[in-house]
């Protein structure tokens, strides 16, 4: 599923936000910096993070949509989705991705 410019952004804020807000979330600011842009600044590599992710998972998915297409009889759609999980995890496991 991909997720739109607009609703990763609302993520990584949100998600900042709630780390600061617990204590969790440790970061300097440099020297002079304004705290508004140093929050940009950390929400973007929040960002960058989170779409880095989504590749990763997209990659997986044309990968898993590969393997399900050299089948060679056609699937019925339940059978393609309990197949599609199974060589998801598979995937992700020799990728040492978490799903």
């Amino acid at each position: 599923m991909r997720l739109s410019d607009a609703k990763i952004y609302r993520i990584a804020e949100r998600l900042h936000d709630e780390l600061a807000q617990r204590g969790l979330l440790i970061y300097r600011d440099a020297p002079g910096s304004k705290p508004i842009s140093a929050r940009a600044e950390r929400i973007k590599a929040i960002i960058t993070f989170i779409e880095a992710d989504l590749r990763i998972e997209e990659e997986i998915d044309a990968e898993v949509d590969q393997i399900l297409d050299s089948y060679q009889r056609v699937l019925k759609p339940s059978e393609r989705d309990t197949l599609r999980q199974k060589h998801k995890e598979e995937v992700a496991n020799r990728r040492n991705y978490q799903l």
